[in-house]
């Protein structure tokens, strides 16, 4: 008689967010250009450019001082994320979208995107005028998020590590600067 198959936990949790995550999965054409707008707000080269040159343009002390948290945030970010990437080497979901991102970065969890939007949420929230503000960032951060489960380049358990990630990430800078 033939023995069943015995899953581990960790195969049972991928299987499990696969198909959760290919219900979110978006087919309109409309929706999915939405999405991808959003996707790309994340994009790092955005943040540090635009902070880069904040930093150097600026004169007063606030707008250097947040240029410096975004810097920061970003970069301390990225390298956290990535070094757990290669920590876990988890493929990206097969999909539409994700044919440029295998040839850049292959690997899926966690999703460098959710990271910074969480990081720059934390640092920034402090320097906003009122919890609204913060509100508005917060839904920022999750529609890039949640846009790349949509687009099928990530997977939902990718997004939640990147964004706890990102929490953390951003509270270390905060305690630093």
């Amino acid at each position: 008689m033939d023995e069943p198959v015995k899953t581990s936990f960790w195969e049972r949790l991928f299987h499990l967010d696969a198909r959760l995550s290919a219900r979110l999965a978006l087919r309109a054409r409309f929706l999915r250009y939405l999405a991808t707008f959003f996707a790309h707000t994340g994009d790092a080269a955005v943040w540090l450019a635009g902070a880069g040159t904040l930093f150097f343009l600026a004169d007063a002390a606030f707008w250097r001082e947040l240029a410096l948290r975004i810097i920061t945030a970003m970069t301390a970010g990225g390298v956290a994320s990535t070094a757990l990437k290669w920590t876990f080497r988890r493929q990206r979901p097969p999909g539409p979208s994700a044919g440029l991102y295998f040839h850049l970065d292959r690997h899926a969890l966690p999703s460098g995107h959710a990271t910074r939007v969480a990081c720059i949420m934390v640092v920034l929230s402090p320097l906003l005028p009122g919890w609204w503000a913060s509100a508005i960032l917060g839904l920022w951060a999750a529609l890039v998020s949640l846009s790349r489960v949509a687009l099928q380049i990530h997977y939902l358990l990718d997004i939640l590590v990147g964004m706890a990630l990102g929490a953390l990430v951003g509270l270390a800078v905060i305690r630093v600067l």
